[in-house]
């Protein structure tokens, strides 16, 4: 055994006697110390879900939106499986089907009108 161990084990047992004789001799002692010890890990957890809540913007409205995506993706897949599935196997299919690569198109893409045709000369500004 290591070192280590033993003073991990050492003070867990030191920890169950103190528990055990303060359980006997002073219950009510014991039960407010849980108590506050109850308390002040509920306050510590809140200010810690507080700041992380803070530090990665919300969070929320990311859940949300993320949610809101993932639901649009699955009806989009179902939209394009078909609706009865035929005889043949998945794999028999995919390849009498074979489709000519397509680009598609990028209709979420759009033109802002600006200054096109001046060219910006950063040197000389």
């Amino acid at each position: 055994m290591t070192i280590r161990t033993v003073i991990t084990y050492t003070l867990i047992g030191l920890a169950a006697i103190g528990l055990f004789s303060m359980l006997f001799y002073s219950p009510g002692a014991l039960l407010r110390q849980i108590l506050i010890f109850a308390i002040t890990a509920v306050v510590i957890y809140g200010i810690y879900r507080l700041i992380v809540r803070n530090r990665n913007g919300g969070g929320r409205a990311e859940d949300k939106a993320f949610a809101r995506a993932a639901k649009e993706s699955k009806r989009r897949m179902k939209m394009k499986q078909p609706s009865s599935p035929s005889s043949a196997s998945p794999k028999k299919q995919a390849s009498s089907k074979r489709r000519p690569f397509r680009k598609k198109s990028a209709n979420h893409l759009k033109v802002i009108e600006g200054k096109k045709g001046k060219r910006n000369n950063r040197v000389s500004s």
